[in-house]
């Protein structure tokens, strides 16, 4: 197939990029480089990408990254205008709130299906922008729907959130339960992707599967920036005390990059002609069990607890039964088990990359 990854230079969209062509799919991404993030680590996920055509290799993510560190400084110095296009993966820098410019991508390659991960993520800035997020996570979202269905696309995943369940008590968090009371502009505006995917299928011939993604996404790459994982291994690495919300007891069911891309890829897989999926791990673990674990695994540090924000939920817990059945979808990857990856990965990493806003 050939398939559209929109955040494709982000954690997820660029991990899936590499799935998805290591499996004989042709890629093209897309990512505007917004500043939640560090412009220079996009770059280098790319660059992860660009490593992987053409090699047959299944290294381990160990090998693989530590392969491509010894290259860095030859991806780095290359001219990027001048590597765009990498036969079976290409990458353009775009907007998805520029209609004019993605009717030309789509006029450009027919698609078979699109995987749409862009938008502005994290909870606690779309209290500081909420029009920026409506704009990017709504509008963008409709663009995409719109010129998949112009140009004959059939299969369409949608990145959703478990922040849509909203800070209910119910759980596990089924599929089928109230999702009309979230708790941040970013859940409200995910809620609202759902409902516009839900009304394209209805009046168009196009498949679309909601994957509502439990997080904190972990694993090697996460995001450097806000996400518990990295944000607690990058605070002992620089000597800071690890901060916790409140108390510590929430909880997270938080999905290892693996599982949750084996899942994302499983969804563009099925033949359904719509349906609303939880990708998680059915086993949440507390943000004070992360922590510990981060410090077990690092060999130094101390935490703090700090006042806990409106924004955050008692618990995330995914009942993944559905997505077990229709799918096959099972998650592999425990949180520690995950995190020792992590932090494996994480000390392998140059300096200029260590050393990003935490």
């Amino acid at each position: 197939m050939k398939i559209l990854v929109t955040g494709g230079a982000g954690f997820i969209g660029s991990f899936l990029a590499r799935k998805l062509l290591e499996r004989g799919d042709d890629v093209v991404a897309i990512d505007n480089f917004n500043d939640y993030y560090s412009r220079r680590a996009k770059e280098f996920n790319l660059d992860l990408i660009r490593y992987s055509v053409g090699d047959e290799v299944q290294d381990s993510e160990s090998d693989y990254i530590e392969k491509v560190l010894k290259k860095l400084d030859e991806f780095q110095n290359l001219d990027r205008d001048e590597i765009s296009d990498f036969g079976r993966f290409e990458f353009e820098e775009l907007d998805i709130r520029d209609f004019d410019a993605l009717e030309n991508l789509f006029k450009k390659h027919k698609f078979d299906a699109v995987m749409h991960l862009a938008a502005m993520a994290g909870v606690p800035y779309s209290l500081e922008k909420p029009r920026l997020y409506t704009e990017v996570n709504i509008d963008g979202t409709v663009n995409l729907l719109d010129l998949s269905n112009q140009n004959g696309v059939k299969k369409f995943v949608f990145g959703s959130s478990s922040s849509v369940y909203g800070n209910t008590s119910e759980v596990p968090f089924v599929e089928t339960q109230d999702v009309d009371h979230p708790i941040s502009p970013y859940a409200a505006t995910k809620r609202m992707g759902e409902i516009i995917c839900y009304t394209y299928q209805h009046l168009f011939d196009i498949q679309i599967i909601c994957a509502r993604i439990f997080g904190p996404i972990f694993g090697p790459l996460q995001r450097p920036y806000g996400m518990a994982a990295q944000r607690f291994i990058r605070q002992v690495d620089q000597n800071i005390p690890i901060t916790v919300y409140g108390d510590g007891t929430m909880e997270r069911d938080s999905t290892y990059i693996d599982d949750e891309v084996n899942g994302l890829i499983m969804c563009i897989d099925a033949d359904i002609d719509f349906d609303i999926l939880n990708i998680g791990t059915g086993s949440p673990v507390s943000v004070n069990e992360m922590a510990e674990l981060t410090l077990k695994h690092m060999g130094k540090g101390k935490i703090d607890h700090i006042d806990k924000p409106a924004t955050e939920v008692k618990i995330t817990y995914a009942d993944t039964s559905k997505a077990e059945e229709v799918l096959g979808y099972k998650a592999e990857i425990e949180y520690e088990e995950g995190v020792k990856r992590q932090i494996e990965i994480y000390k392998m990493m140059p300096d200029w990359y260590r050393a990003l806003k935490i």
